[in-house]
């Protein structure tokens, strides 16, 4: 018989969104982000989101750059509009700390499912990577010592939370399960076979939970 080895147990893939997920922060992101579109393409963002292809930092932008013949201009209004949200960003969460708060329960569940045997976490957003890392600290999670993937990997989110498991796993995965805050979120986790657990009240679906509180129950989802 084949010894088993760490990398050939059964994985069970649990992946988190971020704004409005493990931070509460999904209002003041869409509104840093639209400040930073209207101050350097001097355009407005259409207020339903779900109306863009690819509902992420990369994917939003690529589609308001489309009508820019120039290929060198629209990369360079894109690295502006960038700059221009990340330094928002950095001052906000610099200036109003209190306001970039955790979603109540999510350091534990993290902490948690990190410690759990058979499970793998990581975490895919539709933010860049330079926000999602302010905001993941701002609450106390240390991104260096998460699986991260981000729109500066990928404008689709399907594309983004392939990449988080794939840096997160080296073994089989029996089973996927993606906690988010928008519909965008549940039709991915569709797409590619996730279960998806809604956080918040922004998604009809059978599985709810209003925060990240109810650690127990929420583990008996999971299975863990």
């Amino acid at each position: 018989m084949l010894a088993l080895h760490v990398q050939d147990l059964i994985m069970h893939v649990v992946c988190f969104d971020i704004d409005g997920t493990l931070v509460s922060s999904a209002g003041i992101d869409a509104g840093l982000y639209e400040q930073a579109i209207r101050g350097v393409l001097g355009v407005e963002l259409r207020s339903d989101l779900t109306s863009y292809e690819n509902v992420s930092d990369s994917g939003i932008l690529a589609e308001l750059l489309a009508d820019f013949p120039d290929p060198d201009e629209r990369a360079r209004l894109a690295r502006d509009v960038q700059i221009e949200f990340v330094d928002r960003t950095r001052r906000f969460v610099e200036d109003h700390p209190h306001l970039i708060r955790e979603v109540p329960g999510a350091v534990a569940l993290v902490e948690t499912l990190r410690q759990s045997s058979g499970v793998v976490v990581c975490i895919a957003t539709g933010g860049w990577a330079e926000t999602a890392e302010l905001k993941l600290r701002a609450i106390g999670l240390e991104p260096n010592e998460l699986v991260l993937a981000t729109s500066s990997d990928a404008m689709r989110r399907t594309e983004i939370m392939r990449l988080a498991e794939a840096r997160a796993t080296r073994g089989p995965v029996t089973r996927r399960t993606y906690f988010g805050d928008g519909v965008w979120d549940q039709r991915a986790a569709a797409e590619l076979g996730y279960e998806f657990i809604a956080i918040g009240d922004g998604v009809d679906h059978p599985v709810a939970f209003p925060d990240l509180r109810d650690i127990e129950r929420i583990l008996e989802q999971l299975g863990v």
